[in-house]
């Protein structure tokens, strides 16, 4: 996973010694997640001698704030149209390399005739993970925790900590990442576990399309 961005009206003179700190925070963080979701084991071609590298690549424009949720969208989406090629229907090993079944290798750099050249995987079949993150914010007089969904660029600074539950579409399990001063209760737990999940439902048409 590579982060990388450029100009937007919350980009300004001082935006990269900013905000930079935070993409080196968002990138690992993105490459752990996709890797978790099993995406590696995807990218095989034959085991110990060949396997896709894919690289995804997130621009941001614009930072509003939030880019975790974001970016790991973007990420799915993507991986959502990706289409894989298949050794023995797409490609055919001679010698130790691999050649499109049509005469050019995998590595040309020409693309293929049509979509028919490669083969998508089913959707179905992919383990598709979205995210949800919420501020936590203290009031300062009855110093009571609430979380605050999607914080905003102008929100985050007054913030105590951000809490990411991260949802898998296929087995439903759930990975919680928190960065914060305040101690959160089995309360708090439960409320943003089940804002995920009713986050993770919205999007469940979007990315895993009914038959």
């Amino acid at each position: 996973v590579q982060v990388t961005g450029t100009g937007g009206k919350n980009m300004g003179s001082d935006f990269k010694s900013h905000q930079q700190p935070h993409w080196d925070v968002l990138q690992p963080w993105l490459q752990r997640i996709l890797e978790e979701g099993g995406i590696p084991s995807q990218l095989n071609l034959i085991t110990g001698k060949a396997c896709i590298r894919l690289v995804v690549t997130v621009l941001i424009i614009e930072d509003g704030g939030n880019l975790k949720d974001a970016s790991l969208l973007a990420c799915m989406a993507a991986w959502k149209d990706t289409k894989l090629p298949v050794v023995g229907k797409d490609l055919v090993e001679v010698q130790g390399k691999f050649w499109w079944k049509q005469g050019r290798s995998i590595t040309s750099q020409q693309p293929p005739e049509s979509e028919a050249d490669l083969v998508e995987t089913n959707s179905e079949s992919r383990d598709f993970r979205m995210s949800l993150s919420m501020g936590v914010w203290v009031h300062p007089t009855s110093r009571t925790t609430h979380l605050l969904v999607d914080p905003s660029a102008e929100e985050e600074p007054f913030l105590e900590g951000t809490l990411t539950v991260v949802i898998s579409m296929s087995t439903h399990q759930l990975q919680v990442d928190y960065a914060g001063k305040v101690a959160l209760t089995a309360t708090d737990l439960a409320l943003a576990a089940k804002l995920a999940k009713g986050r993770a439902e919205e999007l469940q048409t979007v990315l895993v399309p009914t038959r």
